[in-house]
C-alpha cells in the first residue's frame, strides 16, 4: 500500500531529475563558450558527444539508486534529504570526471563544471518543488480515504501512522463494525453489512479489513463486491492464511498488510507501458493527422452531429472515463441502444450485431475498417487507455458482471487486445473476460508487441468488425 506510492512519488522524481540532469548536460556545452574564464573557447568545438548523454544517464541512475535521494526527500527531514542529494550529485560528478579523463579529455574542466553547477541548482529546485507539491496535496482536499473493517483500535494505530507519514496523502476517515459500544476517537461510520454502502458515499479509496479468522467467509464476500468500486483492498495477516495471499507483507507503523487489489502490473512493466504508449500514440497521431482530418470531413458530409462520439467507460480500478471515437451511428443511437441488445441462451446481454440499423453508411466502413477507434489514441496520451488492454467496458453491461469478471479491470483498458486478436466482435462478451484474464496472466511486453502485430493482420482482413 505504501510501497506503491512511495514507488510512483520516487519514479516520478527520478524520471525528471534525469530529464534536468540531460538538460544540464546539453545547456552547459551552448553556456561554456558565451562565459569563458581562463581562455576563450568561442571558436572551439564545446558539443558534447551523444555517447556522453548515455554514459551520464547510467552513471546518475546509478548514483541515485545507492543514495536514494528521492526516497528520503518524502520521508526524512528536509536537511537530510538535501544532503542526500548533494552527495549523490557529488559522486555522479566524481565519476563522469573519471570517465571523462579516460575517454573525452576534449570536454573543458570550465565546462564540467557548469554542467554540475547547474544539474544541483536544477535538482535542488526539483525536489523542492516535489517536497512543496507533497505538502500542498496533503493538506488540501485531493486526499486517499482509507476505511477500516473491524477493530477500531486497528483503525486508531493507522490513522496516527498515516498522520506522521504526510506524503502518502492518505486520510482514515473512519471504520466499521458491529460493536456500537467500542470507545474510538476514530468515527464509527456503520455495520459491516453496510460497507459497500459507505465506501460510495464516503469516496473511500483504500478498504483494510481487521476481522478475526472466524469472519473470513464475511471477507471473501465482501472483497467480491468491492471488485465492482475502485478502491484498493488490504487486510491485517491474521485474519488470512499467508500462503493463500501470496503477495508481499508490508508493515504500518507495526501493523502488518497484505494487498489483496493492486495493479497486476510491475513497477517495471508499467513504466515500460506507459513509456510505449506515449511515444507510440503521439507518432501516429502525428502520422495520421491527415486521414484524421478526412474522416473528419466525410462524418459531417454525411449526416448531422459531432465528428467525435464520447462515451463512458470503465477503466482500471473500476474508473470512469469518456472513450473518444469517430461517430459511426446516428446522433440517437444511444436512445434506441434496446433495438439491438439481445440475451444470450444463458441470459447473458449481447449488445452488438451486423445489421444494426443504427450505424451511418461510413459508420459501416469506419468499423470494418477499425478506423473509428482511431481517436482513442488521445485517451492512450491522457492515460485513461493503453494501446493493448483489456476492451474497456460500458457500464450497464459492467452491472451485470459476475463478480470473478472485475477483475479484468486490474490492468489499463486498451484499444485493442488479446480478445480482438481472438475473434473480435464474433465472440460472445461473456467470454471476453476469459481472454482478458489471460492476457492480464501472462502480461508481457513482448505479449503487446505480439497482439499489436496480429491486430495489423486482422484490421486487414476485416474479420469479426462491424
Amino acid at each position: 500500500m505504501l510501497e506503491r506510492v512511495r514507488v510512483r512519488l520516487t519514479g516520478s522524481v527520478l524520471l525528471w531529475d534525469i530529464l534536468a540532469t540531460l538538460f544540464c548536460l546539453f545547456l552547459s556545452s551552448k553556456i561554456r563558450p558565451q562565459i569563458a574564464i581562463g581562455y576563450d573557447l568561442s571558436l572551439q568545438e564545446t558539443q558534447v558527444p551523444w555517447v556522453l548523454y548515455a554514459g551520464v544517464t547510467v552513471i546518475w541512475i546509478v548514483a541515485f539508486l545507492i543514495l536514494v535521494p528521492q526516497r528520503t526527500l518524502f520521508t526524512r527531514s528536509l536537511p537530510e534529504a538535501i544532503g542526500r542529494l548533494l552527495g549523490s550529485v557529488i559522486l555522479a560528478a566524481a565519476c563522469f570526471a573519471g570517465l571523462l579523463y579516460l575517454s573525452f579529455r576534449d570536454v573543458s574542466r570550465l565546462q564540467f563544471l557548469y554542467f554540475v553547477g547547474l544539474d544541483l541548482g536544477a535538482l535542488l529546485i526539483i525536489h523542492l518543488g516535489f517536497r512543496t507539491y507533497a505538502r500542498i496535496r496533503n493538506e488540501s482536499t485531493w486526499r486517499r480515504h482509507a476505511l477500516i473493517v473491524g477493530d477500531p483500535l486497528t483503525a486508531e494505530r493507522l490513522a496516527d501512522e498515516f498522520a506522521r507519514r504526510p506524503w502518502t496523502s492518505v486520510t482514515v476517515v473512519g471504520y466499521v463494525s458491529d460493536d456500537r459500544d467500542a470507545p474510538s476517537p476514530i468515527p464509527r461510520l456503520g455495520s459491516i453489512a453496510q460497507t459497500l454502502e459507505i465506501v460510495t458515499t464516503n469516496h473511500v479509496d483504500e478498504v483494510i479489513f481487521s476481522l478475526p479468522p472466524s469472519q473470513h467467509d464475511l471477507i471473501a464476500k465482501l472483497s467480491l463486491q468491492l471488485l465492482r468500486q475502485p478502491v484498493m483492498v488490504h487486510m491485517t495477516p491474521d485474519t488470512l492464511d499467508l500462503t493463500f495471499a501470496r503477495t508481499p507483507v508490508e508493515a504500518v507503523g507495526g501493523i502488518p498488510l497484505i494487498s489483496l487489489r493492486e495493479s497486476a502490473l510491475t513497477t517495471p512493466q508499467r513504466v515500460l507501458k506507459r513509456l510505449f504508449d506515449i511515444v507510440t500514440s503521439a507518432v501516429l497521431l502525428l502520422i495520421l493527422s491527415p486521414l484524421l482530418l478526412l474522416i473528419a470531413l466525410l462524418i459531417k458530409l454525411e449526416s448531422r452531429g459531432p465528428v467525435f462520439f464520447l462515451q463512458e467507460r470503465i477503466g482500471e480500478q473500476g474508473r470512469r472515463f469518456k472513450m473518444i471515437k469517430f461517430r459511426s451511428m446516428y446522433q440517437d443511437a444511444e436512445r434506441r441502444w434496446h433495438e439491438v441488445a439481445q440475451r444470450d441462451e444463458s441470459g447473458r446481454l449481447i449488445h452488438k450485431r451486423s445489421d444494426d440499423p443504427r450505424v451511418t453508411r461510413v459508420g459501416r466502413k469506419l468499423r470494418r475498417t477499425s478506423l473509428d477507434e482511431l481517436p482513442q489514441l488521445i485517451n492512450v496520451l491522457r492515460g485513461e487507455m493503453s494501446l493493448v488492454g483489456p476492451r474497456p467496458e460500458m457500464p450497464y453491461i459492467a452491472a451485470e458482471y459476475e463478480p470473478w469478471q472485475w477483475q479484468r479491470f486490474r490492468v489499463p483498458p486498451g484499444i485493442t487486445g488479446w480478445w480482438q486478436v481472438n475473434g473480435r466482435s464474433d465472440k460472445p462478451m461473456h467470454l471476453h473476460t476469459e481472454d482478458d484474464l489471460y492476457y492480464i496472466q501472462n502480461y508481457s511486453f513482448w505479449l503487446d508487441v505480439r497482439i499489436l502485430l496480429k491486430t495489423l493482420l486482422v484490421v486487414w482482413q476485416g474479420h469479426g468488425a462491424y
